[in-house]
């Protein structure tokens, strides 16, 4: 507990800032006898309402979470029992120490964060996956981008050149190094420089950055405006490379495990409905992020998977400790999975 009191001590939960996003309400019940039906059923539904469990979710606006909000709007949360409260943060940063704080019960983290979270003794462990690669080269939601006429033609040309990453010892670092492991190059060579991805395709086109690790919606604009690709970076980590976890701490999991068995097949058939409707995956992009409709018709989507494999698991504590965010790859790995509900 003392370690844990450290820990948060050492993270900002001040400079929490929540913004709520609506995840739609059910449709109206009809009847057709006036008023005391229209009361009536009113009443079963605040009852219905109320016998739900809220969980409240951490998030970020970005692609993965569209599955959560068809969840919500296809039922198979409240089939389980469970009402989402979605809110957005700035990050796991803010949102971990505020879940330690019982300001949430599920936190959206990407996976080098969990692992770094985990390896610094931090209590959190992983209940559902967030996201995956598509495992196709070529056909990702992330990417290495250049000019069209640079001579970089592969992730092993980067050396002696300034790639663009949104953050600096974290995933997209991690998984381009791999690239650049993989084409047969050393990363220790490539100038890593932290950028918005909002900025990185105007940078790159000024000439003030080589190349850029992007991800969509930006990655198929820059690839629109006539860049080229040159790795998938995820796919490099691992084919089943686990991108994003949805975490809680160990002390609620243990207070409550079917609930959070719950969450985890309610969200398991919520991505599943997502990959298999994937129009209605698109659409749904709009109603909590930016993306404009005509891109999100053509960009890549996250693909989804369950069950933590290991050997992926594996690879990206590998690929994160290359890259100098961890240090222990047994440490970062060690109970972070709940297996038990998986």
């Amino acid at each position: 507990m003392k370690r844990l009191h450290l820990a948060l001590a050492a993270l900002a939960i001040s400079s929490l800032s929540l913004v709520g996003c609506g995840a739609g309400s059910p449709s109206a019940a009809s009847g057709s006898g006036g008023t005391s039906t229209s009361a009536s059923s009113a009443s079963s539904s605040n009852s219905q309402e109320s016998s739900l469990k809220t969980l409240r979710v951490a998030a970020v606006p970005v692609v993965d979470v569209a599955a959560l909000y068809i969840g919500e709007k296809q039922g198979f949360f409240n089939e389980k029992g469970l009402k989402l409260d979605i809110k957005f943060t700035a990050g796991s940063s803010v949102a971990i120490p505020a879940m330690m704080q019982d300001q949430f019960d599920v936190v959206y983290s990407g996976s080098v964060n969990a692992l770094q979270a985990r390896e610094k003794g931090l209590p959190i462990v992983a209940v559902a996956e967030g996201g995956r690669t598509t495992g196709v080269q070529g056909k990702d939601h992330g990417g290495i981008v250049v000019p069209k006429d640079s001579p970089i033609k592969t992730a092993k040309d980067l050396e002696g050149h300034s790639l663009a990453v949104n953050a600096v010892k974290g995933l997209h670092e991690a998984a381009d190094r791999a690239s650049v492991l993989n084409a047969g190059g050393d990363p220790s060579k490539v100038k890593f420089l932290e950028l918005p991805l909002t900025d990185m395709a105007a940078t790159m086109k000024s000439g003030n950055v080589d190349a850029i690790s992007t991800s969509e919606p930006f990655l198929t604009l820059a690839l629109e405006d006539g860049n080229r690709l040159i790795a998938s970076p995820f796919v490099d980590v691992s084919p089943e490379f686990v991108t994003a976890v949805y975490m809680t701490s160990e002390q609620k999991l243990s207070a409550d495990q079917q609930t959070y068995r719950n969450f985890n097949e309610a969200l398991k058939k919520s991505q599943e409905y997502a990959l298999e409707h994937a129009d209605e995956f698109r659409a749904e992009l709009g109603n909590f992020t930016s993306i404009d409709p005509e891109v999100a018709k053509k960009m890549t989507l996250t693909n989804f998977g369950w069950g933590f494999p290991e050997d992926a698991m594996k690879a990206a504590a590998e690929a994160s400790k290359n890259a100098g965010i961890i240090n222990d790859v047994d440490a970062s790995l060690n109970g972070l999975v709940a297996r038990d509900i998986q």
